[in-house]
């Protein structure tokens, strides 16, 4: 038996989606999900496992590059009970450097990436996109779902000048809590809750947007104990207390970066603090704090849940 090395296939892409191309940092991982149930006979166990519905789910760490916000971040608290599917469809198509195209007929993002604010890393982290079967189109049909074609790798938007690596800062509130600095940066999460839609015939048609919400978490550095105490208002007369909002304190987390250019301003609007911890030994006492966002209306308005602003 002999092999052939050119079968061994391997290398690089590139993915664009929604008019926006995103180079990664590391591999892209792509996973075809066939949802089945089971057909079971008493006298004779299972017998078969037949398909339920088709997707696939592309998962990828963008190289850093800070452009175009809104195409990582396409969500507001607006859009909850909304399908994330455009009314027409969007491909996603990954492209190989080696000149094959994978075009995935609809898609939709389902995990926005995480943020690492920091001077030690690029700021995206982990997103996922959702991908299922083309709208008004038989599963049967030829490229109904997947599309894999020879084409000639022509991208060429990559800048490396976009990508940022600065040190950032934090505010909460007052001095000395409007200069907080981090160990070991900021990390920030906008969490995305989806529902799926399926119909019998076809398995998973849409998805719908359930709920959305803001997080960060940090070790500050340079508090005394306490200023840290007092941050926490664990007792007292600001102290939280069962049945109270963690937010009480009606404060916006500020994440700001600190250079240009493509620096990063970030707004968790009225956060609260939700867990905090303390170390006694070699580790610095002061451990890391976990922030979390609150829902506000203004006059029946739903308020921004979270902000960006790009240098």
């Amino acid at each position: 038996m002999q092999f052939n090395p050119v079968n061994f296939i391997a290398g690089p892409a590139v993915i664009t989606f929604d008019s926006q191309t995103y180079y990664t940092k590391g591999d892209i991982a792509v996973r075809n999900v066939r949802e089945t149930f089971d057909v079971n006979a008493s006298m004779h166990g299972l017998i078969d496992r037949r398909q339920k519905s088709l997707s696939a789910e592309v998962s990828f760490t963008p190289v850093g590059q800070i452009e175009n916000i809104s195409k990582y971040f396409p969500y507001a608290v607006g859009d909850i009970g909304k399908s994330i599917f455009a009314s027409t469809d969007k491909p996603l198509v990954i492209h190989t450097l080696a000149g094959t195209k994978y075009t995935y007929a609809r898609a939709a993002l389902i995990k926005m990436p995480t943020l690492k604010c920091a001077a030690t890393d690029t700021f995206f982290g982990e997103m996922t996109f959702l991908c299922i079967l083309q709208s008004n189109v038989d599963p049967a049909t030829a490229d109904a779902f997947l599309k894999v074609e020879s084409t000639a790798f022509s991208e060429a938007t990559f800048d490396e000048t976009k990508i940022s690596s600065t040190g950032y800062t934090a505010a909460y509130g007052e001095t000395p809590y409007n200069a907080l600095e981090a160990l070991d940066g900021f990390a920030v999460e906008i969490s995305v809750d989806i529902i799926r839609d399926y119909v019998d015939r076809f398995g998973c048609v849409g998805a719908r947007l359930k709920s959305l919400a803001a997080s960060a978490k940090f070790t500050p550095i340079g508090l005394t104990e306490a200023q840290w105490a007092t941050l926490l208002a664990l007792d007292g007369a600001s102290a939280v207390i069962p049945g109270q909002s963690l937010a009480k304190a009606d404060t916006d987390l500020v994440i700001t970066g600190c250079a240009t250019p493509t620096a990063v301003s970030l707004t968790i609007h009225k956060a609260g603090i939700n867990a905090a911890a303390l170390a006694f030994g070699d580790a610095a006492r002061i451990g890391e704090l976990e922030f979390v966002s609150k829902r506000t209306w203004t006059a029946g308005a739903a308020n921004p849940l979270f902000t960006f602003a790009v240098t």
